[in-house]
């Protein structure tokens, strides 16, 4: 009975040495340094919490978006670009904060990627680019109501090419913003489809 025990109690000396050897420094075979090797759960959670990636980054920027049917929720009114897959592809909806929404899509007939700004009772912010007053345009187009908007549509005067859409609708300011691609025509076209379906 004492052999039995003897033999238990080395067993959970020799298990308690043991965990405690792995549980705490270890030594580099190249250094007799020790190492921490283990970090508390606190010390973890916030070294975690503090290291920036783009991947929580995303996150947030993914935590701001919404979908067409949300937003007249949210924002106030309905936004609907057209439904055309073989001409509007990967719209995103992204409410910046309650006042101002983004929409990025991608607009295959003038082969370029778009941005729809919205601004609700605030000024929107545009790039300050030059543009060619000679090659502006003017587009026009009617809500649900019969309430008529004017489209302004300007074209950089660089080689950047950027074709800038604007017009107002009640309290809001809307913007898209695009490249002078093989059609710039697109740009003003995908306003009028988001006229046409304003109440």
């Amino acid at each position: 009975m004492k052999k039995i025990l003897s033999l238990t109690g080395i067993i959970c000396l020799c298990v308690t040495l043991f965990g405690c050897r792995n549980n705490h420094d270890t030594i580099d075979s190249n250094d007799d340094t020790p190492i921490q090797n283990s970090i508390s759960s606190t010390e973890e959670s916030t070294l975690i919490d503090n290291v920036p990636n783009a991947e929580s980054e995303n996150q947030t920027d993914n935590s701001n978006r919404i979908n067409a049917q949300e937003l007249a929720e949210t924002f106030g009114i309905l936004i609907l670009l057209p439904e055309n897959s073989t001409w509007i592809a990967d719209e995103e909806y992204y409410l910046v904060d309650e006042n101002n929404l983004r929409i990025t899509y991608h607009d295959f007939i003038a082969d370029t990627d778009c941005t729809l700004l919205v601004s609700k009772n605030n000024n929107l912010n545009l790039p300050q680019n030059e543009y060619d007053e000679t090659l502006d345009e003017s587009w026009e187009g009617k809500t649900i109501s019969s309430q008529n908007i004017v489209v302004k549509v300007q074209h950089e005067s660089n080689d950047e090419k950027t074709v800038l859409a604007t017009w107002e609708y009640n309290e809001y300011q809307f913007a898209i913003i695009g490249e002078d691609g093989e059609d710039s025509k697109s740009v003003p076209k995908t306003a009028l489809h988001i006229i046409y379906n304003l109440d």
